[in-house]
């Protein structure tokens, strides 16, 4: 099934991804900051890992699209730029990613970012 996990947001904003989302049929809900320390399988309902690591808090927005196919990937992120819902961090469920907590998550795509801004390659 697919699903958006959603971190950070304005409740407005908020609000308005999930209204995208119910129209397109995709499941979201936002992560609670007590809930970071839980892997995104266990999030997902993948897992029932019940062990919580600890991790720095981070306040940026974020998304964790889990599950689209390459069509309504792209169908979602075109409604997202047609409606100016604008969230810099963003990631697709992937094998590696499942196992990550979102602490985890958190630091591996603002590492990306901080390489892509200085115009070096990420490797991590």
């Amino acid at each position: 099934m697919s699903e958006i996990l959603i971190y950070n947001l304005s409740p407005e904003k908020d609000a308005k991804l999930k209204m995208l989302c119910r129209k397109l049929y995709i499941g979201a809900r936002s992560v609670e900051k007590t809930e970071y320390g839980y892997t995104l399988a266990r999030l997902l309902g993948l897992s029932k890992d019940e062990a919580l690591k600890p991790g720095e808090d981070f306040d940026d927005e974020m998304l964790y699209l889990a599950g689209l196919p390459g069509g309504m990937l792209n169908l979602f992120l075109d409604q997202l730029r047609r409606q100016k819902l604008t969230v810099k961090l963003k990631a697709i469920q992937t094998e590696t990613n499942l196992r990550f907590t979102s602490y985890e998550l958190y630091r591996e795509l603002s590492a990306e970012r901080d390489a892509i801004a200085r115009g070096t390659q990420y490797h991590g």
